[in-house]
């Protein structure tokens, strides 16, 4: 399978949405319960691609999965860290779609500054964890019980890779 991989376009919003949507309705993947509307959706990828890489992958003409960084705390001290996440169409897993996304997507971060990337993994998801590990990622800590979905609560495994070298001052790197 060969992936075309850009920046995603606010006219990507409904095929993204698409892909989302399963996420939301069968897993805990997503924390979320409702699928957002299609304008809050929209809000969401104009608002990140602004400041933040917001990749697609394409299959042909079709978006299969997208990948971005977002901010990860608001406080300014926090500036030069992100949150990353990727998600790859249903029935896609398991064929390189969401490391070409991390590869780009780490790429992209390389450029900017941001020094640390953190992801937070709903548990279990021995896919996503196996996925980070390879991209270097260390665990941080679980949130225990943190998201209640499906009638239950979930634990959610934090994550943390280093982008830029220890020490280096912001500006200089």
């Amino acid at each position: 399978m060969s992936f075309l991989i850009r920046q995603a376009e606010i006219q990507d919003s409904a095929s993204l949405l698409a892909v989302y949507a399963h996420y939301v309705e069968h897993t805990t993947v997503s924390f979320e319960t409702e699928v957002p509307s299609l304008g809050e959706f929209s809000r969401r990828v104009e608002a990140v691609s602004k400041e933040y890489p917001f990749l697609v992958c394409l299959d042909g003409e079709t978006i299969c999965a997208y990948a971005y960084a977002s901010r990860h705390r608001e406080r300014a001290a926090y500036r030069y860290d992100v949150d990353v996440s990727v998600y790859v169409k249903h029935g896609l897993l398991g064929r390189g779609v969401g490391s070409a996304l991390y590869e780009a997507l780490f790429e992209a971060l390389a450029r900017r500054e941001a020094y640390n990337a953190y992801a937070g993994v709903a548990l279990p998801n021995e896919r996503s964890l196996a996925l980070h590990r390879k991209f270097g990622f260390q665990p941080v800590g679980v949130f225990h019980r943190t998201g209640y979905k499906f009638g239950q609560w979930h634990d959610v495994m934090w994550l943390e890779k280093r982008l830029k070298e220890d020490g280096i001052a912001p500006g200089t790197g």
